[in-house]
């Protein structure tokens, strides 16, 4: 029992933690590219919003009202020779240069010893957006471009790039790897840039900061003279230090063979006598090889559990052929224990069902159209019903069911002739398939589905054909139809606004391919689709 002194006794005193106070956290390149790109992630500025804008140019809403305010300056409309980089967000740029008539240049292909590419052959008089924008990412004809090297290059007036950040005094930053930076580098090497070209970026105004600290950047770093966002043109007033040319000693031998035009300089320089000294240690890292590693992991899962379940469909079948073998030859039923583990003695977990269904493929008879099962079927019905199973009634009423949907006589070559394709091209973004439903309805024109692939600039219209009808004829019937197919199209508040202007969609027949074969997508019968399908709508209605 405790005493009167010992609970008058004091307590030690406590000790008091002052608190921590919490460092400043370091700003660092990085740390500036992560809090644009959350920016931009928060506020939702990305057209394509299922996509990350991380680890990359992030393309905005706006871009195309940042080029126009571009090609409005006296600065675009001085410059006669051209180079856009090939970031998403600059490709409205390359639009605006190819609108003026002026010389477009861009980045070769990838792993091309060449300088830069120029595009040619790209009149918008005469071409429409579609094939505008194939021209300038180098997947139009051979003709429409002419890489150069080294050798034949042309002087620049100007050069858009792509940036993550900016600051208002004329620091970039981009997504990391240093291309930009060694580009316009080799540029300056060769002479293609000189004092009087303007360096220019085409930005949101999330991305452009008061200041950024001048300890972030280096000699190669790239600076800007002109900035341009969707509200604003920022020219800078005192020019930042260029870079002076390559700078040989902060390159490896690696990073040669990935820029392979670096590679020829080297060899051209050292040819005219000059030592070349690269970087000892190769300290280069590439987004690009960091996610082949992650694809190359992927795939080896995969794999392993490809072979994971190909061995347990082995044993699986062994046991069920073990144990059929043992019921025959026992001539009785076998115990739970012994089913679960085929024949063996003991008591066993059940087997567990599988989960996805397998659809193993039925070859086709090329001359009748018959599939393998529907003979076997039809053979089983001729010799007569052995088993008479509940499971064989339901397979002949699937392939019953299925011969009617699918008569031989609408079959050729395995692929029903049922419809002739119409592709609609020169369709603006802001334009919904509603309206052009409305259109087809007024004009009387009736397809079966219609292929929407809106966002790049097109469609397709599957009209159905009479059986003695040939598809040139069904499709000249068509294109009267949908002669001077125009639609009145709003631009959205997201691209800018602006009035109504009247759009006129360019239709052409698609020809069907035969065979069905090649790297095209093709439709069920057979008529090849360029491009991948975005929505197909169901318009039976109309």
């Amino acid at each position: 029992m405790a005493t009167e002194d010992q609970n008058n006794e004091p307590l030690p005193p406590v000790a008091v933690q002052s608190p921590v106070e919490e460092k400043p956290k370091e700003v660092t390149k990085r740390s500036i590219r992560l809090d644009t790109w959350q920016k931009i992630k928060d506020q939702k500025l990305t057209p394509l919003r299922r996509f990350s804008v991380f680890n990359k140019i992030p393309n905005y809403i706006g871009a195309e009202k940042a080029a126009e305010l571009l090609a409005e300056t006296d600065e675009f409309k001085k410059a006669n020779s051209v180079k856009v980089n090939i970031d998403l967000a600059q490709e409205p740029v390359k639009l605006q240069v190819v609108k003026a008539k002026k010389t477009l240049f861009v980045p070769p292909a990838q792993k091309s010893p060449n300088v830069y590419a120029k595009i040619k052959k790209c009149n918008p008089d005469e071409l429409d957006l579609v094939t505008q924008r194939k021209i300038i990412k180098l997947q139009g004809e051979e003709d429409t471009f002419q890489e150069i090297d080294m050798h034949g290059i042309e002087k620049l007036d100007m050069v858009v790039v792509g940036s993550c950040a900016v600051s208002r005094q004329g620091h970039r930053i981009g997504k990391g790897n240093g291309y930009v930076d060694l580009d316009i580098g080799i540029l300056t090497h060769l002479g293609v840039i000189n004092k009087d070209t303007l360096i220019v970026t085409t930005v949101h105004d999330v991305q452009v900061y008061d200041t950024l600290p001048e300890n972030l950047f280096q000699s190669y770093d790239l600076p800007l003279d002109l900035i341009v966002t969707p509200t604003e043109v920022i020219r800078v007033s005192k020019r930042l230090t260029r870079p002076a040319g390559i700078e040989w000693n902060l390159l490896s031998s690696r990073r040669l063979e990935i820029v392979p035009v670096l590679k020829s300089i080297k060899e051209f320089e050292e040819k005219s006598g000059k030592e070349i000294v690269l970087k000892s240690e190769d300290t280069d890292v590439e987004s690009y090889q960091q996610k082949s590693r992650q694809n190359k992991r992927t795939m080896r899962r995969a794999m392993s559990g490809l072979r994971r379940r190909r061995r347990s469909d082995r044993r699986v079948s062994e046991k069920q052929q073990n144990g059929d073998a043992d019921s025959h030859d026992e001539g009785g039923e076998k115990t739970d224990g012994e089913a679960g583990e085929g024949g063996k003695s003991g008591g066993g977990r059940p087997q567990r069902k599988n989960r996805f269904r397998r659809n193993n493929r039925r070859s086709t008879n090329k001359d009748t159209g018959e599939s393998a099962a529907e003979k076997s079927e039809g053979d089983d019905k001729a010799g007569g019903d052995k088993d008479g199973g509940d499971g064989d009634a339901k397979k002949g009423g699937r392939d019953r069911r299925r011969r009617e949907r699918n008569p031989k006589n609408e079959r050729k070559n395995g692929r029903v002739e049922r419809d002739v394709c119409i592709r609609v091209t020169n369709i603006a973004r802001s334009m919904r398939i509603k309206e052009l439903k409305q259109e087809l309805r007024t004009r009387e024109c009736n397809p079966l589905f219609i292929t929407w692939n809106g966002y790049h600039g097109k469609c397709y219209l599957h009209f159905p054909k009479k059986p003695d009808q040939t598809d040139d004829d069904a499709g000249s019937e068509l294109l009267k139809q949908l002669e001077n197919l125009t639609l009145t199209v709003t631009p959205r508040e997201k691209e800018g606004g602006g009035e109504p202007k009247q759009v006129t969609l360019k239709c052409e027949i698609m020809k069907r391919k035969e065979g069905g074969g090649g790297d095209a997508q093709t439709a069920t019968n057979g008529t090849v689709l360029e491009g991948s399908r975005i929505e197909t709508t169901d318009v039976t209605a109309v």
